[in-house]
């Protein structure tokens, strides 16, 4: 069956919540040159010059990396970040910093608070000392580094006990967060600073009660911009169904048309269960799923594979392997970034298992431009789907997988024919 996409097409799709991506947010905004911004993540203590290089090569315009502070525990392990940060800037690569530290930073070296044989009282004061230290440490390098291109992220994974034990979230991390928006709320000029909370790693619901929502409660009316998610999943698209839910949790908080970011989120390419090929896939489904719900930004994790184990899930996550090659998913999403590079979202939609997106031309863009991109969630091929070319002036069909081609429409017809596949298609009309 084949589906006419023409002038009419708005008619036709599910439109956006809220104005096109990279629109004006106030002192939240978030510009781009794509319709969800491209981030990677990096190691800051393994990350050289020549991978800043082509990371920025590749399209990418933020790097993400945890922050902690200089504390016994971890002091050692601590790169010089104010050299990155100006190789950063040198590059023009903007940072997300992620400022945590796991357990260390509450001090559960000395006081467990899960079986301390301390107090209570003295478990409760040890964990208030280390929340206004942390709070210390994260406005002082805040204080430090104050540019407005960093994106700033309170914590990461405040669910994961790796990051946070479940009894240091309300002696701890609440009123840690809550010294930090009120310090940032009391300076004259809070502007340069956009903030962001918690990386969450799953995913906030309106209507479930949990504990981590005080987070949101001390922080999101306050010095929040917005919140950041860690939206790990099998099948990218089912983000659709739980942004939904997310947007619910802004919109209680007042915050309907703040940015949202997926601070974390990729695919590993680790033995039997998925090869490079398949990464590949889902690396580029996860950016088109970013941009149908209108993420500001995603962070795919990660830059290089960590380790040289073909079966270890997190060896492998990398775009790059451990030796620097680029594997199938970096070429991928380049030729992918390339093709929607100085473009915004106008609509968008799903029939059945088939996703389609509208993209127009930024106002800043020096050629006026719609580009079509099709692809499905399933292992086979979808429906034909008809795009007008309305007069183009000329006309491309883009390929990003298996290999990255640009090609002349076929033919003189008013239309363009595409099937939907696991494998994203673009057509890209020219006016």
């Amino acid at each position: 069956m084949k589906i006419r996409a023409g002038v009419s097409i708005q008619m036709l799709m599910l439109c956006m919540l809220g104005s096109p991506q990279a629109k004006a947010l106030g002192t939240d905004d978030i510009l781009s040159i794509y319709p969800t911004a491209a981030s990677v993540q990096i190691d800051p203590t393994r990350i050289t010059e020549q991978d800043l290089r082509r990371i920025k090569e590749a399209g990418f315009e933020y790097v993400r990396f945890g922050v902690r502070p200089a504390i016994a525990a971890v002091a050692r392990k601590n790169p010089d970040y104010a050299g990155l940060l100006a190789q950063l800037h040198a590059l023009q690569l903007k940072p997300i910093l992620t400022l945590f530290g796991g357990p260390d930073v509450w001090g559960e070296g000395q006081a467990n608070l899960a079986g301390s044989q301390k107090s209570s009282q003295t478990a409760s004061q040890t964990a208030s000392q280390s929340a206004s230290d942390f709070a210390g440490f994260a406005l002082g390098f805040m204080e430090q580094h104050r540019d407005p291109d960093i994106l700033w992220e309170l914590w990461n994974e405040p669910e994961i006990s790796t990051f946070l034990k479940p009894g240091l979230l309300r002696p701890g991390l609440v009123p840690s967060v809550q010294q930090i928006c009120s310090t940032l709320q009391s300076q004259p000029n809070p502007q340069p600073y956009k903030v962001f909370g918690f990386g969450f790693s799953k995913m906030p619901r309106a209507s479930s009660s949990s504990p981590y929502d005080e987070l949101l409660d001390v922080s999101l009316k306050t010095c929040l911009s917005g919140i950041s998610i860690h939206p790990y999943r099998e099948k990218p698209e089912t983000l659709l169904a739980d942004f939904a839910e997310v947007r619910k949790v802004m919109s209680k908080y007042e915050k309907s048309n703040a940015p949202v970011l997926a601070s974390e989120w990729g695919y590993s390419s680790f033995y039997p269960t998925r090869d490079q090929d398949g990464q590949a896939l889902l690396v580029l489904r996860e950016y088109l799923s970013s941009v149908f719900v209108g993420l500001s930004l995603l962070n795919i994790y990660a830059w290089k594979d960590a380790g040289s184990n073909p079966a270890a899930i997190e060896d492998n996550y990398g775009l790059i392997s451990l030796q620097g090659q680029p594997k199938p998913a970096l070429l991928a999403l380049q030729h992918l970034l390339s093709r929607l590079s100085q473009t915004q979202l106008v609509a968008a939609k799903v029939n059945g298992s088939d996703y389609q997106l509208s993209l127009g031309s930024q106002a800043a863009a020096k050629e006026r431009r719609t580009v079509h991109v099709i692809w499905n969630s399933v292992a086979r091929a979808g429906m034909t789907y008809q795009f007008a070319r309305n007069g183009a002036k000329a006309c491309v069909v883009s390929q990003f997988f298996p290999v990255q081609t640009d090609a002349v429409c076929p033919g003189s017809a008013d239309v363009v024919e595409l099937t939907a596949g696991p494998a994203p298609l673009a057509v890209t009309l020219y006016y």
